[in-house]
């Protein structure tokens, strides 16, 4: 593979792969990313930060104006110092006249100022207004990556994080990189705008004093930086407890039955307890490292304002400064120090977000299982041939799964898989629908390499049954049209009666628009696979695969479905993972699958004539075998 060049920004997958590597001022650099959907709504709350911060330091010095000049006007003279005590001189008619031209320019003065402070709460509504939807349009949008992102990535991915941990990435973290880049944003320019205007306006009155407002940046800017190497550790240690306190939440409401069923309530309520006692300890020590750092902060600014105010009393008694420029250094240095101090604010949630990305990272530059490549072709047309050539697989590659699967499936055939738990059956299936891409070899369907056609036009035509059923709180018929969300009604109720679900359906309350509970939880076992394999049907594939999902659904209904699904094979394929051999024995072909490898191949029959795992099955099953492998235990009899 050639080298990147070094203009070129790294792929995903690159960046993925050097997270953990990435400093901080990368990760920054990393979030930037999401301001770019929200640039023009960005520039233009920067821009109304600019503006008021030009207003209020224009307002301010425009009082330093009108208080000096009044301090010159006084009907009886100016003041003027005798000896360390003030005397007033007397007024002639040209000071007079001079007063009342001042007078004049007071006024103008004043009328500009009103202008000026509406002008200001003018601009400060507008960028209220422009910080909201800046807030809300970047949260928008890295929802909607992060949405999409999950959508796309593959099982492998969610095979490595839990339900709550991406959960808790994609909002809890989220949130905190969102809020750190609006806050970055806005309040980043606006202290930027205050110190710079603040020190320009005092060291215009006073140079000296322009660079002693200075002093404290440097001493904060150490601090922090010390404190961000202490904190960050202690911030991704009780993210991660968050992440397991989601996941313990998340599994005990979803498992709430099998709680309930084995009466571990105390169990569960003790797990969670030990998490959020953990999470409190690492909050606490948050809390700690926040009380030190606060009044640090606060010192080092109250030391070099009252500093500051020194040097300022000195000035202004040797006469360099006047009472309109002491009132300004007075606003301007609360403005500096107040808005110096929001970089408490700033830091903290840099700490957090810091660490909140290198976790939302993970996501955004999560690698798919597979890939699809743009431009793809459709899959060709056909009837739903199948061929699996020399397929090797592990979901970690130096344990593999499956070795060297090859087997030909024909267009209208029903495929059975058999084999014990574990031998690589689910997995088979999941390669055909291209859940993962195998290591080596190869998987065609209708003649065409199934790496190299569009996932969408794969998936739109291999439907999967999974041994877990899954349904929406949504209603029945919402649940049948999942792949096809426009099929008339009559196409819903005949998938509904193939997979022999309309019967019970009609006694719902509602029939098909009844709303089902989560996940399907006031339906049964089998009732919930008979609408997931409506799904299917309604999905009009030309391969269905059932996984085992006709466990839960007894013989007599199995048998209908059976049949109803040999309507559908004339132009289609299924393959049937199942442990009946009532469902076995109606298969064209059976592939018998042990330790990833397939074993045995051919009808039920034939696997009955040879002796292998399939016919040990088949006796335990349709001989009642069942007894001879029980030992059964002396009975001793005393008189």
């Amino acid at each position: 593979m050639d080298s990147q060049s070094d203009n070129n920004p790294p792929s995903a997958t690159s960046r993925l792969r050097h997270l953990d590597r990435m400093t901080n001022f990368q990760l920054v650099r990393e979030m930037t990313q999401f301001v770019k959907p929200v640039r023009y709504t960005a520039a233009v709350a920067c821009v109304l930060v600019g503006l008021a911060v030009f207003l209020e330091i224009f307002g301010v010095n425009l009082t330093r104006v009108i208080i000096n000049t009044l301090s010159h006007l006084s009907p009886h003279g100016p003041l003027a110092p005798s000896r360390g005590h003030f005397h007033l001189k007397p007024m002639a008619h040209h000071q007079s006249m001079a007063n009342a031209t001042t007078f004049h320019a007071i006024v103008w003065l004043l009328v500009l100022l009103a202008a000026t402070t509406i002008l200001l709460a003018i601009t400060n509504l507008f960028r209220s207004l422009a910080n909201t939807k800046l807030s809300m349009d970047m949260v928008y949008f890295m929802r909607s990556q992060a949405y999409d992102k999950l959508q796309h990535l593959g099982f492998g991915f969610h095979d490595r994080h839990s339900t709550g941990q991406i959960i808790n990435r994609a909002l809890s973290d989220l949130h905190n990189i969102r809020f750190f880049m609006n806050l970055s944003l806005v309040s980043a320019a606006e202290i930027v705008g205050y110190v710079i205007g603040y020190n320009l306006l005092v060291a215009a009155i006073n140079p000296w004093m322009g660079l002693a407002a200075l002093l404290p940046i440097p001493f904060w800017i150490l601090y922090i930086r010390y404190f961000g190497r202490r904190m960050q550790p202690i911030q991704k240690s009780l993210m991660d407890t968050g992440d397991q306190m989601v996941s313990v939440y998340s599994e005990a409401v979803a498992g709430v039955h099998v709680v309930k069923a084995f009466a571990t309530e105390r169990m569960e309520i003790s797990k969670y307890q030990e998490k959020t006692d953990r999470l409190f300890d690492q909050t606490m020590q948050t809390v700690g490292m926040w009380a030190a750092f606060v009044p640090t902060i606060r010192g080092i600014a109250t030391i070099a304002n009252l500093l500051l105010f020194f040097i300022g009393g000195v000035l202004a008694v040797h006469g360099v400064l006047f009472a309109g420029d002491i009132f300004v250094f007075g606003i301007a240095m609360g403005a500096i120090l107040s808005r110096l101090q929001q970089i408490n604010q700033i830091s903290n949630q840099y700490q957090t977000a810091i660490v909140s990305a290198r976790r939302f990272f993970e996501i955004i530059y999560a690698d798919p299982s597979v890939t699809d490549t743009p431009g793809s072709p459709e899959l060709p047309a056909g009837r739903g041939d199948v061929e699996f050539r020399a397929v090797t697989f592990g979901y970690k590659p130096e344990n593999p799964v499956l070795q060297d699967v090859s087997f030909t499936a024909r267009a209208g055939s029903m495929v059975a898989l058999v084999g014990p738990t574990g031998a690589g059956k689910t997995t088979l299936m999941q390669l055909l629908a291209r859940f993962y891409d195998p290591q080596r070899g190869a998987i065609f369907i209708d003649g065409a390499d199934i790496r190299h056609v569009s996932l969408g036009s794969l998936r739109r035509n291999v439907s999967v049954v999974f041994q877990e059923t899954f349904l929406f709180s949504d209603t029945v018929a919402a649940n049948i049209r999942y792949a096809n969300p426009n099929a008339p009604m009559e196409l819903v109720r005949r998938a509904a009666r193939l997979s022999q679900a309309e019967e019970f359906i009609n006694q719902m309350p509602d029939g098909y628009d009844t709303i089902l509970g989560e996940r399907g939880m006031t339906l049964s076992g089998g009732q919930k696979q008979r609408i997931a394999i409506a799904r299917a049907i309604l999905a009009d594939p030309r391969i269905l695969i059932l996984d085992d999902a006709l466990a839960a659904i007894d013989p007599g209904t199995e048998a209908l479905i059976r049949q109803s699904l040999r309507e559908l094979l004339r132009n289609r394929t299924l393959f049937v993972i199942a442990h009946r051999l009532s469902t076995v024995k109606a298969a064209d072909q059976v592939l018998v699958l042990e330790n990833g490898f397939i074993t045995q191949s051919g009808t039920h029959e034939q696997l009955l004539a040879q002796s292998g795992h399939y016919r040990d099955i088949a006796r335990i099953q349709l001989m009642g075998f069942e007894s001879s492998l029980i030992e059964k235990p002396t009975v001793e009899v005393h008189p």
